[in-house]
């Protein structure tokens, strides 16, 4: 577990390097689809399964809780592949790469619907998994992750000023594109983390 937590500094380098990488790594690494947002559902997916591990290793009804965090993590992941449309042809290539759509899908319409059920099950796995009483529990035992959780909007900040919003402008000196991914990805690596700690603090 104490590995686990040098995840956060896994995020801080990711979110440091992107200003230098913004300026120094090709434009084709920040696409759509390309590598550095693969490494964002790589990261993705491993939250999801260090969440079913922490579940089936839970020999009280956390397991629950932990379920319904893997289903959150997978969520985030199908969400980063367009819902499944990066495995369709891109609609149309620009300066910017390719632009993948989930309208192209057949079954775009149920996904909606089906998010709707999923949030349901996984709102019932938690309050099975008395996720209530585990987020009182880590706030006034001061465990709470608030370090990560920080961390994790001010490089969602920085993710959206690369895109020039909030009335953010980083310059054009680099590649925004890239800048706004790796900040993305260091956002889910500060999740990561903080998820491993909520772990440690549960201790069961």
């Amino acid at each position: 577990m104490s590995v686990m937590k040098q995840l956060r500094w896994v995020g801080v380098a990711l979110l440091a390097l992107g200003f230098p990488a913004a300026g120094i790594l090709p434009a084709w690494a920040g696409f759509e689809n390309g590598p550095i947002e693969v490494g964002q559902v790589l990261i993705l997916l491993g939250g999801a399964a260090m969440a079913l591990w922490f579940a089936v290793e839970s020999h009280t009804k956390l397991r629950w809780f932990w379920l319904a965090v893997s289903i959150v993590w997978a969520i985030l992941a199908f969400r980063e592949l367009s819902w499944g449309g990066v495995f369709m042809p891109p609609l149309s290539n620009g300066d910017e790469g390719p632009f993948f759509s989930s309208s192209q899908l057949w079954y775009k319409p149920y996904i909606m619907p089906a998010l709707i059920v999923v949030g349901l099950i996984c709102a019932a796995f938690s309050i099975k998994g008395k996720g209530i009483y585990v987020l009182r529990f880590l706030i006034v035992t001061w465990r709470f992750p608030f370090a990560d959780i920080l961390l994790f909007i001010v490089a969602m900040i920085v993710s959206a000023g690369a895109e020039g919003h909030m009335g953010l402008n980083f310059g054009d000196w680099g590649h925004m594109q890239i800048l706004e991914e790796m900040s993305e990805t260091a956002a889910y690596a500060f999740l990561l983390s903080a998820q491993a700690r909520v772990k440690l603090a549960l201790r069961r």
